[in-house]
């Protein structure tokens, strides 16, 4: 029996497949062997070195690194490709999308607004979806 403490909750978490073989103190006769064969048989994680997550960020006063490119790439205004290069769909396209999605429910959706268990709630969204979808 391994004599390894619990990992603790949220901050105080951590891994304890990565302290490596453990001894049990006063073991009786092949009890030790036998301990570390059972170790051995679920291999441990191996660490692997820890990266800085900050190296990768830019300090503000650093030189550009894409000086051929203007301030306002990516942005409707001024110089430079437009939101198009961002490859983004547009808050219309997802809305119709959504809609088109949700439009296969609509006679469900109806029927429990008529009932009178509905709440206002739904009958205003019922509503709403069908006049976004006329």
């Amino acid at each position: 029996m391994s004599m390894m403490q619990p990992s603790g909750p949220g901050k105080f978490a951590k891994r304890t497949d990565m302290q490596g073989a453990k001894r049990l103190p006063n073991a009786a006769y092949g009890e030790q062997k036998q301990f570390q064969a059972e170790q051995a048989g679920a291999p441990m994680a191996k660490s692997k070195p820890q990266r800085n997550p900050m190296a990768d960020i830019v300090p503000l006063t650093a030189p550009t690194r894409r000086p051929n490119e203007p301030v306002t790439a990516g942005v409707d205004s001024g110089p430079g490709p437009g939101s198009s290069i961002l490859g983004m769909k547009s808050p219309t396209d997802v809305t119709l999308q959504d809609l088109s999605k949700m439009a296969q429910y609509m006679p469900l959706m109806v029927r429990f607004a008529d009932s009178p268990q509905s709440s206002g709630t739904m009958k205003a969204f019922v509503k709403y979806l069908r006049s976004q979808t006329e």
